[in-house]
């Protein structure tokens, strides 16, 4: 398969309003989580905290990775702005995040390639802010009489959530509409789709984009991922799983660590067929060579991720890549924070670069961030895509008592813990990125990059 080149790119992450602010972040070592406040989850948050793991409607974790100090100016979209401001985040940061990749790949204001240009979201199929206030006079209507009845009181009413606006009904399709009010925005062509692969994502639409780019059936596409779930809902859903901390220690790769933190962002790039690209020009930020996706189906439990599913993932892309494992200078690891998920992480990785006598260099961008669950792998692709054109690795921080595989194939040293110069900095350096998602969707990205 031809390889993919990566010309533009755009991100919305806790504390970044772009690529740029999320390096200068990560090379300051900057942890971007908060505890979560009203402003965030729209009622005081202490209402339902109580750090007792296992209490029915109640979270026992606070922190979190959110957008904030963004400011959407709806007048910048080819769409009606009253429109626009009634709609949720959601679709508000997949148009901020759309335009600045166009804009970054130098394509903007270039309809004859925009026409011929798709779009596919990864999107998380969780209620947002709007989506819930959409069902929440069905709600009422539904369990204020029945509440009534037991209380034996006629006068009983649920309190009201003040709402600044009327949303839109539309916010009742936030698994596809995304991508279409993208297109619809830009102009661009009729390929454009949603898809929900949990936490692999944003590598399962960059791999459905470059299909549509094998094919020839576009010319160039926008991909990526974006978590905006509504944050109570996410807390509480994340507490019944047991999915935080319950010493309230997240470290990715620490052996302390016993939980992730949930985040909310997006990512995009534009990409297009590697000859295309160098025969127009174009800035090629990096080219994506192997995608490999896998599913292990059901497993013990929600959070139990499976070695053979990861190692198919593995397997696949380098395969596709016709690459050595040996050549990975750097690789990203899925590392949530959770001690299972991280020991197994390891697992896989001991089992199949052990294999290839191979050992790279390790790190996890979750301990600055959190985990952005559908659209953590854009936050892994653009730490990669700037530490291989700037040739320094920035530090995995908070890891004090590092996790280790059996074998030591993959040792503590490994685990870029201080900002360290890229492994290679002559010839094609190569990153690898992994996404391991709920119920075992797996994925495993390989990115190239010629030295200047």
């Amino acid at each position: 398969m031809e390889k993919i080149a990566i010309i533009g790119l755009s991100c919305l992450f806790p504390d970044a309003n772009n690529p740029e602010q999320f390096w200068q972040n990560l090379t300051e070592q900057k942890d971007s989580t908060s505890s979560v406040t009203v402003r965030e989850m729209g009622v005081d948050p202490t209402i339902f905290y109580d750090p007792v793991k296992g209490k029915p409607e109640k979270f026992y974790f606070l922190k979190g990775g959110f957008i904030q100090n963004f400011q959407f100016d709806a007048s910048e979209y080819n769409l009606p702005s009253e429109y626009v401001e009634s709609l949720d985040n959601t679709f508000k940061w997949s148009l901020y995040a759309a335009k600045q990749a166009i804009k970054h790949s130098g394509y903007w204001g270039n309809q004859d390639v925009l026409s011929k240009c798709g779009v596919i979201l990864g999107t998380l199929s969780f209620p947002t802010k709007l989506s819930t206030q959409l069902v929440t006079p069905i709600y009422r209507q539904t369990i204020e009489p029945a509440v009534a009845e037991l209380l034996q009181n006629q006068d009983f009413h649920l309190a009201a959530l003040p709402t600044a606006t009327k949303p839109s009904l539309h916010n009742a399709m936030i698994s596809g509409l995304p991508a279409a009010l993208v297109a619809q925005a830009f102009s661009l062509s009729g390929t454009h789709f949603c898809i929900d692969a949990a936490c692999s994502s944003a590598f399962y639409a960059i791999k459905l984009a470059s299909h549509y780019l094998w094919t020839g059936k576009a010319d160039v596409m926008l991909a990526g991922a974006i978590s905006c779930s509504d944050p109570l809902f996410l807390r509480m859903l994340f507490s019944g799983i047991q999915g935080y901390p319950e010493n309230g220690i997240s470290s990715p790769l620490d052996k302390s660590s016993r939980g992730l933190v949930t985040s909310e962002g997006i990512g995009m790039v534009m990409l297009k067929r590697y000859s295309d690209a160098v025969r127009d020009g174009d800035k090629i930020l990096a080219t994506v060579c192997g995608n490999g996706l896998s599913n292990d189906g059901k497993g013990k439990h929600l959070l139990s991720p499976n070695t053979k599913g990861q190692v198919t993932a593995f397997e696949r892309a380098y395969k596709e890549a016709q690459l050595s494992p040996k050549a990975i200078d750097y690789m990203e690891c899925h590392a949530t924070g959770t001690l299972l998920g991280d020991t197994t992480e390891f697992n896989s990785i001991e089992t199949f670069f052990g294999a290839h006598e191979a050992a790279p260099l390790i790190g996890s961008t979750k301990a600055n961030v959190g985990h952005l669950l559908v659209a953590a792998g854009m936050v892994s692709l653009t730490k990669a895509i700037y530490s291989m054109n700037y040739g320094v690795i920035p530090p995995t921080i908070n890891v004090n008592d590092p996790i280790a595989t059996d074998n030591n194939v993959i040792s503590p040293q490994n685990i870029v813990r201080t900002p360290t110069a890229w492994p290679n900095n002559t010839g094609i350096k190569h990153a690898a990125l992994s996404a391991f998602g709920f119920g075992g969707t797996n994925s495993h990205l390989i990115l190239e990059k010629t030295t200047d």
